[in-house]
């Protein structure tokens, strides 16, 4: 391979950082450039009228937040017993900040976005699946939960 080749398949390569959590038995990741903070869970206000997967609003140092459950929005059974159970703060594109609920971190990923496969249609919450050492992950496209938070809460 000749140096021009080898620099053309590094500049094709599109490596992303991401965090790996789990819903359930599934494996999901986002980039870890759109996560603020990894904090606890702690009891949310409910908030009427909102939909069936936000479990609430939290306070965070002054800012209210929407805490969305992923187990109820990705239709897994939650793990409410669970004490590993921490909420991921997150800022998506446009600014949006929410907290989202997950059943455990596990740790971060290199993800080479070339190695993605694509296994929904567009507007779906999950971009595709991907393989990091023998375990099947699923890339969660945060601005579909995002937007769909934002729109929901705004069509009530």
């Amino acid at each position: 391979m000749t140096e021009q080749t080898e620099l053309k398949e590094a500049t094709d390569t599109k490596i992303v950082k991401m965090i790996v959590f789990a819903i359930g038995v599934q494996e999901y990741c986002i980039p870890i450039l759109s996560v603020r903070e990894i904090r606890g869970f702690e009891k949310t206000t409910t908030l009427p009228f909102a939909p069936p997967y936000v479990c609430g609003a939290i306070n965070l140092r002054g800012i209210i937040l929407t805490v969305v459950d992923l187990a109820v929005y990705l239709n897994v059974p939650p793990q409410t017993d669970n004490p590993r159970r921490v909420v991921v703060i997150v800022e998506s594109k446009n600014g949006v900040v929410c907290g989202l609920l997950v059943d455990r971190v596990i740790d971060m990923a290199d993800i080479n976005l070339n190695d993605v496969q694509a296994v929904s249609e567009d507007g779906s919450c999950l971009g595709g699946l991907v393989l990091v050492d023998n375990r099947m992950i699923g890339l969660l496209r945060l601005e579909t939960v995002v937007g769909q938070l934002v729109t929901d809460t705004i069509s009530e």
